[in-house]
């Protein structure tokens, strides 16, 4: 079992079985033990958080948070990352019981992958790089439009 916290402090339990794996199959058209799926899932925050919702949907249901509710507890700096995160690693945990060994492997490199871009991002947005980036793109865009009639194409 995995956990996370969302922004205001709570902590929430994340639980694969096979039995979760198969309703969740059910709600969502995806099957985790389906390679391509598996696959389209850890490319996918959205798909990611559309577990974590259905994960935690009876511990909701018992602290009275609906759907909504929970949805705007996943935002903050990093929240909803700490629950793809939290995901994961129970994803990663379920293959292993179950001897799944090459799909377990690849959760986990793409765990890592995550958390690395994720420092790196950090690292470039503390260093202003990322500002010095978006201005660089918006004199870009600027100096593309006024070469236009605003049709998109040039004059």
């Amino acid at each position: 079992m995995q956990s996370f916290k969302d922004n205001e402090g709570t902590t929430w339990n994340i639980a694969l079985t096979l039995g979760k794996v198969r309703q969740l199959r059910e709600k969502l058209g995806l099957d985790l033990l389906d390679s391509q799926h598996h696959l389209q899932v850890l490319n996918s925050l959205t798909d990611r958080l559309a577990f974590v919702f259905l994960l935690v949907e009876e511990q909701a249901k018992e602290r009275d948070v609906d759907a909504e509710a929970l949805e705007l507890r996943l935002c903050g700096d990093g929240i909803a990352t700490s629950a793809s995160v939290a995901f994961c690693e129970e994803l990663e945990s379920f293959f292993q019981r179950f001897g799944q060994q090459v799909q377990a492997r690849l959760t986990r490199t793409s765990i890592e992958t995550m958390e690395r871009a994720n420092q790196r991002l950090a690292e470039l947005i503390d260093s202003g790089k990322v500002d010095s980036m978006l201005k660089d793109a918006t004199k870009e865009m600027e100096a593309m439009m006024l070469g236009s009639d605003g049709n998109g194409l040039s004059n």
